[in-house]
């Protein structure tokens, strides 16, 4: 399915080649697969970056079982694009709260994984973007430093606090459904963290003119999150 849907975002590419830049996808849940198409994605498909869910399967994101692909991705300098799968747990059932409550809490718990398990470390490179603007961990960082100061146990795979693997780690889409949260976001982990997002078709309906409202932003802060940074991170001339 993965070769499938990648073989035809190739061919939506190869349409419009001075407009469209595609991303693919790999079945995370077998590393050694995964490693195998995102090698093919980035060679022969020539596609930009491989898009993640926030586990795999029973697997969390810094599974052990995972390093092998974190290290290739690194090596192969992929940028690496995380949205939620889904959150399928009965309590989130109703009234929508899977995407409303329990989209932003996956993002939050995939970050985690990836620096408490010491992958962030082990490959500082890794350029990993995270949908929603990083979901609810940027906005309640305190509560997650605090007890990175506080109990020393969990904190046996970092070299950094929370809030700093947020700044120098991570880099964050747009798409956050408040201007203020935005510029927020900005004043946490540096606007040039930050790239544009819409969440087409359900997500901002003027993405554009979502960034340029915020007057927290400097003009060359919005032109580098309307598109200069996310080129840098594909590997873009523009």
């Amino acid at each position: 399915m993965e070769q499938h849907t990648n073989n035809c975002v190739a061919e939506m590419v190869a349409v419009a080649p001075d407009r469209f830049v595609g991303m693919g996808g790999v079945p995370l849940q077998h590393p050694d697969l995964a490693i195998a198409e995102m090698r093919r994605c980035l060679g022969e498909l020539k596609l930009r970056g491989i898009e993640v869910s926030s586990h795999a399967e029973s697997m969390e994101l810094g599974d052990p079982k995972l390093r092998p692909f974190w290290a290739e991705a690194e090596k192969l300098g992929a940028a690496i694009y995380l949205h939620p799968a889904g959150v399928v747990q009965p309590r989130y059932g109703k009234f929508q709260l899977w995407n409303s409550v329990g989209q932003p809490l996956e993002e939050a718990l995939a970050m985690c994984s990836l620096f408490y398990e010491g992958v962030l470390d082990a490959h500082p490179k890794l350029k990993i973007c995270i949908a929603h603007g990083g979901g609810y961990l940027p906005f309640y960082a305190g509560r997650v430093d605090r007890n990175y100061f506080g109990k020393g146990f969990t904190r046996v795979n970092m070299t950094k606090s929370p809030s700093e693997y947020m700044r120098r780690h991570f880099w964050y889409d747009s798409c956050v459904y408040n201007v203020d949260m935005l510029e927020f976001l900005a004043k946490k982990v540096g606007a040039s963290r930050i790239v544009l997002g819409s969440d087409y078709p359900v997500g901002e309906a003027d993405p554009i003119g979502f960034v340029r409202r915020a007057r927290g932003l400097s003009a060359a802060e919005k032109e580098d999150i309307l598109g200069r940074t996310a080129a840098k991170l594909l590997g873009l001339s523009i």
